[in-house]
């Protein structure tokens, strides 16, 4: 993989931007033979299509959701009233919303779209997060709070020890990639004035290292029959201190002040003890209670939480923050739009 040093790019010449975009948007086309959404990449990076077509909408909120987002219901299709209105909800609660998009790996890996050798001459990394950059800023002057990954992720995208915040074998970022985010979110929330006074447990972290093929590897080899070599990825495995010995985490915490929702991004690599949920039990030094899903990090996980809060009388009770995170291609790829939901 290409190492440089990352920064905001603010330096960078337009014109590589544009043809960042219009590559993704032509890549988006070329579906590897037997398969309907997988794509083969430059210097050995796996894409799906709906990584690239986020990439390629340009623009989604106001107006330009419409376009960004066509199979959307027009009026569903811009996503800032329906995250405006949730954080609302919360607010009115006293629960503060940490929004978390996770930015796509081609904006993080440009070098799998355009080639090393057209980055080669570069300083840094560009920023090809623009659009999710004007979302973020667009959301806080609407008083959402927003962790935005995006710098820290081009800054810290190759480790020495830890590797890779992503990899070409899956669309989910990395155990390393989920820590950079729990380190984030653990200063915003340590900062907070009930921080103090939630019970702590102790945890002990380590890292080991695992040989590993994920679902576009899968998908590759099934299509083309040909063999790739997997990936090594570095796990932080969090196990919980107990006078019995060490024990490992449950995901529902129903007591926990903080709630985690999002896709399946939270809770990927929950079986190695390495998922972001089990990073933020670490660094916040007590447990979270995480009702994410799956996929449908747009609608879907707000869905589920408002279930539990009508079935469950008083489950907010106590709470509070939530944690919302999934993939950023979800702010164009969701087809059903951007829906209100009541909690």
């Amino acid at each position: 993989m290409l190492v440089l040093a990352a920064c905001g790019g603010s330096d960078q010449k337009p014109p590589i931007k544009a043809e960042f975009r219009a590559a993704c948007t032509a890549m988006a086309k070329e579906t590897i033979s037997g398969t309907e959404k997988l794509i083969q990449g430059r210097d050995g990076w796996l894409f799906v299509k709906s990584e690239l077509l986020y990439v390629a909408a340009g623009d989604y909120i106001g107006e330009a959701a419409r376009s960004a987002n066509p199979k959307a219901p027009p009026q569903n299709a811009d996503p800032v009233p329906a995250i405006a209105d949730f954080n609302a909800q919360l607010e009115q609660r006293g629960i503060v919303l940490y929004f978390v998009p996770i930015p796509v790996r081609p904006t993080i890996y440009p070098e799998g779209v355009l080639g090393s050798e057209r980055l080669a001459a570069l300083d840094s990394v560009p920023s090809f997060d623009r659009h999710l950059r004007k979302l973020l800023s667009t959301l806080r002057d609407r008083g959402v709070r927003v962790v935005d990954l995006g710098p820290r992720f081009r800054k810290n995208r190759e480790h020495p020890e830890r590797g890779s915040v992503f990899y070409p074998s899956s669309t989910h970022w990395t155990p390393y990639g989920a820590s950079l985010a729990s380190r984030a979110l653990a200063k915003e929330i340590t900062a907070s004035p009930w921080y103090e006074a939630v019970p702590k447990y102790e945890y002990r972290q380590r890292w080991t290292t695992k040989e590993y093929s994920g679902g576009t590897y899968k998908t590759f080899e099934s299509a083309t029959g040909e063999s790739l070599e997997p990936d090594s990825i570095s796990m932080r495995r969090i196990l919980l201190k107990t006078p019995s010995g060490r024990q490992r985490l449950e995901l529902r915490n129903a007591d926990s002040p903080v709630i985690v929702i999002g896709d399946s991004n939270t809770i990927w690599w929950k079986g190695s003890q390495s998922a972001l949920t089990h990073q933020l039990a670490f660094d916040l030094g007590f447990p979270v209670d995480v009702l994410s899903t799956k996929g449908g990090g747009a609608n879907e996980t707000r869905l589920n939480l408002a279930r539990h809060v009508r079935a469950e009388p008083g489950y907010l009770d106590g709470k509070r923050a939530v944690i919302w995170c999934f993939s950023a291609r979800a702010l164009t790829g969701t087809e059903e739009g951007w829906i209100p939901i009541p909690l």
